[in-house]
């Protein structure tokens, strides 16, 4: 009962594969075209942290804008 089998680390690779790339990359697409970096999905994948770095990116002057 203490040790992790093969199915539980099945569901961790499912989960991971989902919140990567079914939300992460097209997010990253998203923050691509507005002029911010990629690495921002970090934030968008941090709950409670996602709020604060949308509440940014709502109010701060976009790169893209600034061209």
């Amino acid at each position: 009962m203490g040790a992790f089998s093969i199915s539980h680390w099945a569901i961790v690779g499912v989960v991971l594969f989902v919140v990567l790339f079914v939300l992460g990359y097209p997010a990253s697409r998203v923050l691509k075209r507005i002029g911010f970096s990629r690495w921002w999905v970090v934030v968008a994948l941090i709950p409670y942290v996602n709020v604060v770095g949308l509440w940014i990116l709502a109010f701060v002057k976009w790169p893209i804008e600034r061209r």
